[in-house]
């Protein structure tokens, strides 16, 4: 079973945490004590709306209510059709726990290819002046290097994201103390590829049929190939690494 980097040390330090498994693999969910305010990262994808679903799971069977949970969507208007997805997700789920003080945040640029930038400037001014001093990043790694060539046709792809590889990733849950404030940055997803996600969403019958068909993962500038932003292009990446965990692309039924 592939584990979380450092899973087996870091279980030594903290209780409660939601161990997930899937797909013979295996990661964990955690939000340690005092931290009241959470930004989520929601892209509109797969990963980031099931990371959203197993947070307020978590809160829930912890009985945790916070202050605020705020998902932060940046959209790039150069594929505005993400703000929908992205909306339309946070809506959803929702709906399942009106526990929470969960809130959503759209902030829109347009800086093709510069997404990272604008998005962790924002993120950064957020978590400073409104004290969201905890912060969720969905963020999976990339598939095994044997199935990489059978995704993209090719040992390299060049769309393919280097600092997903698992090789490379980084700690997975980090505390931190900046100008005397502790900060918390978690990426559960970090060392668990797509085909943990896609099982964990076969296991859900809400995320499965009612999430999922709202996901969108193409990331394709050209709006004639995908009328408009409504239709996936299956020649990126994103496209083809979600084939390949879901056996779907955007829009179509999971089985």
């Amino acid at each position: 079973m592939r584990e979380s980097g450092h899973l087996a040390r870091i279980m030594e330090n903290y209780m409660n945490k939601k161990i997930i498994s899937a797909a013979n693999q295996e990661t964990y969910i955690f939000l340690p004590e005092g931290f009241n305010k959470v930004l989520l990262n929601l892209s509109g994808g797969t990963d980031s709306a099931m990371l959203l679903w197993q947070l307020l799971q978590y809160l829930r069977e912890e009985d945790v209510v916070l202050d605020e949970i705020r998902a932060l969507s940046g959209v790039d208007l150069y594929r505005p059709t993400s703000e929908w997805n992205a909306s339309e997700i946070f809506l959803a789920i929702k709906e399942q726990f009106p526990e929470q003080n969960l809130t959503h945040e759209i902030f829109r640029y347009w800086k093709q290819g510069e997404k990272k930038k604008y998005h962790i400037k924002h993120e950064s001014k957020l978590r400073e002046d409104e004290k969201f001093y905890a912060l969720f990043h969905g963020r999976t790694a990339n598939p095994p290097k044997e199935e990489q060539k059978k995704i993209s046709g090719m040992w390299e792809d060049i769309s393919r994201p280097s600092e997903r590889e698992i090789e490379v990733v980084k700690e997975s849950n980090v505390q931190y103390v900046k100008n005397k404030i502790t900060y918390y940055n978690s990426v559960p997803w970090n060392a668990v590829d797509k085909k943990f996600i896609a099982e964990l969403y076969r296991k859900n019958s809400f995320m499965k049929e009612e999430v999922f068909p709202l996901t969108a993962s193409c990331i394709s500038g050209n709006y004639v190939a995908t009328d408009y932003w409504t239709k996936p292009c299956k020649e990126c990446w994103w496209c083809k690494e979600k084939k390949w965990a879901f056996n779907a692309y955007d829009g179509e039924t999971l089985e």
